[in-house]
């Protein structure tokens, strides 16, 4: 039986089931018959990809076949002229270009259909794991200790809340939004970008607290600095690194300790982030080495 009779037996089965039911559920009926349009487009692409494979394979096992047979008559070829020669080199020449275009499309269809499967087998994972909430949240997500200045700025009366970088992040970028919609020839006006804006406010006295406590993690970094340097570590050591992280740190600090008048997008998280001083000192020793220039 051909491909399409059975598209067509089966587009009358199931258009005779849709009729049944019509009665019944009359509001779903569009819908259904989308799906089953669905299903018979389907049904119909796949018997088209499944014939053009069977040939494929048949054509290929036909040209295997002719190869056997040109290997064997090669063996009693009887060149015996320059004319001869020549013709030999023209048809092998023709046969060396088509075998190479075949190659060349087979291979860039083996890389499609790698794509094709890795893309759908990972849009497969990523489903797979929302539904069954295994979903990794991102660290900046991730509800943290702060310091009290925080919680004073977002308006928490809490202090023992959890905060994200996130939260943390965004509750300054609202504050400037709300601005620049409530004042902005104050906060934004005749500056070079749009995406900066000038400190004030209860931003200043939030980023202010921010500068005290860089003071404090920098007394800390120069104290712990002294104790490495004493122990005279050496070159490739994991002392040694972490004394250089801890001069980068220090450095770092060093730079953000004066608070600017003007502040962009960019310098926000390099702020509230030093509002997680939990462990610090040994996240410090963790960073890996920049490397300088």
């Amino acid at each position: 039986m051909s491909t399409s009779a059975t598209v067509e037996k089966k587009t009358k089965k199931t258009t005779k089931k849709v009729s049944s039911q019509e009665p019944k559920v009359e509001q779903s009926s569009e819908p259904v018959q989308s799906q089953q349009e669905q299903t018979i487009n389907d049904e119909q692409s796949n018997g088209e990809i499944s014939e053009i494979n069977s040939s494929f394979y048949t054509l290929m096992d036909k040209v295997v076949a002719s190869f056997n047979e040109l290997n064997d008559i090669s063996k009693k070829l009887d060149i015996i002229d320059e004319k001869q020669i020549k013709n030999f080199i023209t048809e092998k020449k023709k046969m060396d270009k088509a075998i190479n275009a075949f190659e060349s499309t087979y291979l860039e269809s083996l890389a499609s259909a790698f794509k094709t499967a890795k893309k759908s087998s990972k849009q497969k994972k990523v489903k797979s794991e929302t539904s069954s909430g295994n979903t990794t949240e991102p660290a900046v997500k991730k509800p943290l200790e702060c310091e009290k200045c925080l919680h004073e700025f977002m308006g928490k009366t809490d202090t023992s809340e959890l905060i994200s970088r996130n939260q943390a992040y965004t509750s300054v970028t609202d504050f400037v939004k709300s601005e620049k919609k409530n004042n902005p020839e104050k906060i934004s006006s005749n500056l070079e970008s749009d995406k900066e804006f000038r400190i004030y406010g209860k931003l200043k006295t939030f980023l202010d607290n921010v500068s005290k406590i860089i003071g404090k993690n920098m007394d800390m970094i120069k104290a712990e600095i002294k104790t490495y340097e004493a122990s005279k570590p050496q070159e490739g050591t994991k002392q040694m690194k972490e004394l250089t992280s801890l001069r980068d740190e220090n450095e770092r600090l060093s730079k953000l300790k004066t608070i600017p008048e003007v502040m962009g997008y960019t310098n926000v998280m390099s702020y509230t982030n030093l509002c997680f001083t939990s462990d610090y000192l040994n996240k410090v020793k963790a960073k890996p080495v920049k490397t300088k220039k």
